[in-house]
């Protein structure tokens, strides 16, 4: 599922989109505020800048911001830049592929709940994060 390092970018990049006037913050700043590793952070926050999700400034008043309007930034699309593009596609249970053709024991209960996560991280932006304005759209079933 989503690994640590997706969870910090996620949380990394809140605090970015909640930055005036889109100003660099320092990385180890930035590490303190969010708790986490300022070595693991730097290696999330390349990763991010080289998707062109951030902007990174090296020296003195240096750091990182969003590359972009938080509007337009999705959850969705940093998860996959950390975990990659199948980061809602792995079997719940660690077991391999995990498909219609090759069901785990949960993938009937799971494959909803995993369509109902994707469509929350590709709905939701980071500015309705920091809005706290999450689209709160009625699932048809709810998951599990």
């Amino acid at each position: 599922m989503i690994s640590r390092s997706g969870q910090q970018a996620l949380v990394a990049m809140q605090v970015l989109a909640q930055q005036r006037a889109r100003r660099f913050l320092p990385v180890h700043q930035l590490s303190r505020m969010i708790g986490a590793s300022p070595h693991t952070l730097a290696r999330i926050m390349l990763r991010l800048t080289a998707a062109g999700l951030t902007h990174a400034l090296r020296g003195p008043g240096g750091g990182v911001r969003l590359a972009r309007s938080a509007r337009e930034i999705t959850l969705f699309e940093i998860l996959q830049e950390i975990d990659g593009p199948d980061v809602l596609n792995q079997c719940v249970l660690g077991l391999g592929p995990c498909d219609e053709a090759r069901p785990c024991p949960l993938h009937a209960l799971w494959f909803p709940c995993r369509q109902q996560l994707r469509r929350l991280l590709t709905e939701t932006t980071l500015a309705d994060l920091t809005q706290r304005t999450i689209p709160l759209n009625q699932p048809e079933k709810p998951c599990i």
